[in-house]
C-alpha cells in the first residue's frame, strides 16, 4: 500500500515538474493573430469598395433585346 502511494506521488511530482513553459510566445501568437486579422480586415474592406463602386458594364443589345427595345410601329 505504501509503494502505491509513494509510486502514484512520485508519478504526481514528475508530471508537475516536466509541464514546462508553452511551446509557443504569447507574444508571438498575439502578433501573427493581429496580422490575420488585419488581413481579413482588408479583405472585407475592398470586397466592399468593390460593391460600392459604379459598374462600368455597357450592356449590348442582344438580337432579342434589340427587338424589344426597337420602338414599334
Amino acid at each position: 500500500m505504501k509503494k502505491t502511494g509513494l509510486f502514484s506521488a512520485l508519478t504526481f511530482i514528475l508530471i508537475l515538474t516536466s509541464c514546462g513553459p508553452a511551446a509557443e510566445n504569447r507574444q508571438v501568437m498575439h502578433e501573427r493573430a493581429k496580422i490575420f486579422q488585419d488581413s481579413i480586415a482588408n479583405v472585407i474592406r475592398t470586397t466592399m469598395a468593390e460593391a460600392e463602386a459604379p459598374s462600368n458594364v455597357v450592356v449590348m443589345p442582344t438580337p432579342t433585346n434589340a427587338a424589344q427595345a426597337a420602338p414599334q410601329k
